[in-house]
């Protein structure tokens, strides 16, 4: 078994009302490829903000009292707080360079995933408002211009609570489960697994994120081939990021 990881290149710089999933299959075609059955995507969150429009001009931001305390505490800007605030459901904490939220998608991320990095100066981009649907509307124009059966994620970078480096997560997801379910399997020794679950959709992300990189590699379209997602595998609106947030009750960590 072997996967392949494939960086779409050239992808262009996207604008706000820009037709995503239609500019998506031309750069896929004009990569010479042709998207088969198994093929998965894997594409960065800030793509799919600034087509939806969903961007902040930080100018444009005044802070409110609460936005100026959490400046206080964490020393970040106070316009860069509000944008946090104005994206938050709960803050679990915060202290000196660090803002940790929940989002209104259920995510426990650093800045409620407010990113500043690949776009224009002066302006941040949120997480997509809904990033399930977006991964759908692009999984149906493959589908459909391909005649052919892929799944989709939409990816974020995001650091680890116990451990230093960030890497690539799923924040949204279509055409497989974001976990694969291993219990009542048996392992190479015929005990049952009891609490495996995989988290298959954060592992196919970090996988592209090795080629998206961090700074200024210009890639935020990628092609994993190869996965044997028949474990996961399922309709176009048939699994939804939430699958990967754990209950509350079973948070042993906040």
């Amino acid at each position: 078994m072997s996967i392949e990881i494939i960086a779409i290149e050239d992808f262009p710089i996207i604008k706000e009302n820009d037709d995503l999933p239609q500019i998506i299959k031309d750069s896929i075609k004009s990569n010479n490829i042709e998207l088969v059955d198994g093929d998965i995507l894997v594409l960065a969150e800030t793509v799919v903000s600034k087509a939806e429009g969903n961007y902040v001009k930080i100018d444009d931001v005044k802070p409110t009292e609460e936005a100026y305390e959490m400046s206080r505490v964490s020393l970040k800007d106070p316009q860069q707080c509000q944008i946090i605030l104005d994206n938050t459901v709960d803050i679990i904490r915060i202290q000196e360079g660090l803002i940790i939220t929940e989002t209104p998608h259920g995510f426990i991320c650093a800045n409620s995933g407010i990113d500043n990095s690949n776009c224009e100066e002066g302006y941040v981009t949120p997480l997509p408002v809904d990033p399930d649907s977006s991964a759908r509307k692009i999984k149906q124009c493959l589908d459909d211009a391909f005649d052919c059966d892929v799944g989709v994620i939409i990816s974020d970078t995001q650091g680890r609570a116990w451990r230093v480096g960030a890497i690539g997560v799923a924040v949204g997801i279509s055409g497989l489960h974001p976990c694969t379910d291993f219990r009542s399997q048996v392992d190479l020794y015929g005990r049952e697994l009891v609490s495996t679950i995989e988290g298959t959709a954060d592992e196919l992300a970090g996988c592209a994120s090795l080629l998206m990189g961090q700074s200024d590699n210009g890639i935020c379209l990628v092609l994993i081939r190869g996965y044997d997602s028949s474990y996961s595998k399922c309709g176009v609106d048939e699994s939804s990021i939430s699958e990967v947030i754990r209950e509350k009750d079973h948070d042993a960590f906040r």
